[in-house]
């Protein structure tokens, strides 16, 4: 068993189906209390011994992680941080890094493969997508609604169609990040004329799933996608662009409920301060919240930040519910709503710095050479979902982020290696 599973670069179907476990089943937990437990946390027990053994533990990770692991333990004792918190944010990011580091090493760094894995795991996720819709549309209850096999997944009714699709991802913002770097390749293909990785109607299919989950981070990654595909910025592509996604959002505005009431409500918190039960009865809020305690907690911890895992205490210190409105609810209190607000908290300005060069110094341009034009298309796919992230994501694990990141440093690495061959 252990020389299937470790032998060959290019994976097996078992590799591949535990892959795509790992990535998108945070839709189910086997418990919740002390912590959640989710199914592909068995997966990981299980290979990353096996891996161990092969490998070693790899410096990478110790490089990562040691900051935050010495900031950790000094807000714990300046009672900053919860120890418990701590220890259970820590631990399952250290085992998330430590298992894709190995998923890149056990394929040889072979970041085009894993992409295009990732990219073909994207399409089943849109397959099962277009599933949901049709037995929706024929009100065929099991088809569309998963709690029968999903215990921490929600169905969200409204949308262009009467669903906002989300797949087997949680809820539909999700979905729409998951697919951005999909998306994006998708975009690509049907305005250069391409099949990379995605035939025409594949990419047709992506784009059309990422449309109806009728998020507003979702459009956003459309827009970027846009923007990015337009061969340097020419003038005529971004006007190209430009004009779809600004019909695009009147579309959304004028006939998604749910969209509308999103943009009025954002606009009354963030332009007009208006803290009535409209707008801080939804999403808008949540948001808003969470930035005021991020940047609250930065005027007492600028540089490192209170540490891995105390945006919940900050949460209880800062929060405005109960006090600017007059009723209290904790939507997002653990992870922030967004990776960069988390980040904020936890780790100050040095983790906000870390995030924003990585993402600088290993984003890679359009290349003329066909070889080299992969790990840019790579490069500007995976940077889109990293950007959504940081708007909207705020578990540092969730659906294979961390393996993400990962890839988007290697490829950088194995494109600077050619150039310099």
């Amino acid at each position: 068993m252990k020389k299937k599973l470790l032998h060959n670069a290019e994976f097996s179907g078992l590799i591949k189906v535990l892959l795509f476990i790992t990535l998108f089943s945070s839709s189910y937990v086997f418990f919740k209390i002390p912590f959640e437990f989710y199914f592909h946390y068995i997966i990981f027990i299980a290979l990353i011994p096996l891996f161990f053994i092969k490998y070693g533990f790899p410096k990478l990770i110790i490089q990562v992680l040691a900051l935050p692991l010495a900031v950790g333990i000094i807000q714990i004792l300046l009672n900053n941080c919860d120890t418990f918190l701590f220890l259970k944010v820590f631990g399952g990011l250290l085992a998330t890094l430590l298992f894709y580091y190995y998923i890149i090493l056990y394929s040889n760094f072979k970041i085009n493969y894993l992409f295009s894995l990732y990219i073909k795991f994207c399409y089943i996720l849109a397959i099962i997508g277009s599933i949901q819709l049709f037995t929706y549309l024929i009100s065929f209850d099991l088809g569309y609604d998963y709690h029968w096999i999903f215990n921490k997944w929600g169905l969200v009714e409204g949308g262009l169609l009467g669903i906002r699709i989300n797949s087997i991802v949680s809820e539909p913002s999700q979905l729409a990040i998951v697919l951005s770097p999909a998306v994006y390749i998708a975009i690509h293909n049907l305005l250069h004329k391409n099949n990379y990785i995605l035939n025409k109607y594949q990419s047709i299919l992506i784009i059309l799933i990422s449309i109806l989950t009728t998020s507003s981070v979702g459009y956003i990654g459309i827009l970027i996608s846009l923007l990015l595909n337009t061969n340097s910025f020419r003038l005529k592509y971004i006007f190209i662009g430009i004009s779809i996604s600004i019909a695009s959002y009147f579309l959304a505005y004028n006939y998604v409920q749910d969209f509308r009431s999103r943009m009025d409500s954002a606009i009354g918190l963030w332009i007009f301060q208006e803290f009535n039960i409209t707008n801080t009865n939804n999403s808008s809020f949540v948001v808003y919240n969470n930035v005021h305690i991020a940047k609250e907690n930065l005027k007492q911890h600028p540089i490192f930040g209170t540490g891995i895992g105390s945006h919940e205490n900050a949460f209880k210190k800062h929060t405005l519910t109960g006090e600017v409105i007059k009723y209290d609810f904790a939507f997002n209190q653990k992870d922030g709503n967004s990776l960069l607000v988390r980040l904020s908290t936890e780790t100050g300005l040095i983790g906000i710095i870390f995030i924003i060069l990585l993402i600088f110094k290993c984003y890679i341009r359009k290349q003329n050479n066909f070889d080299l034009e992969k790990h840019s298309l790579i490069s500007k796919a995976i940077l889109i979902l990293l950007i959504l992230s940081l708007i909207r994501q705020g578990n540092y694990m969730m659906n294979g982020l961390p393996l993400m990141f990962l890839m988007y440093y290697y490829n950088y690495v194995s494109y600077n290696n050619k150039m310099l061959a």
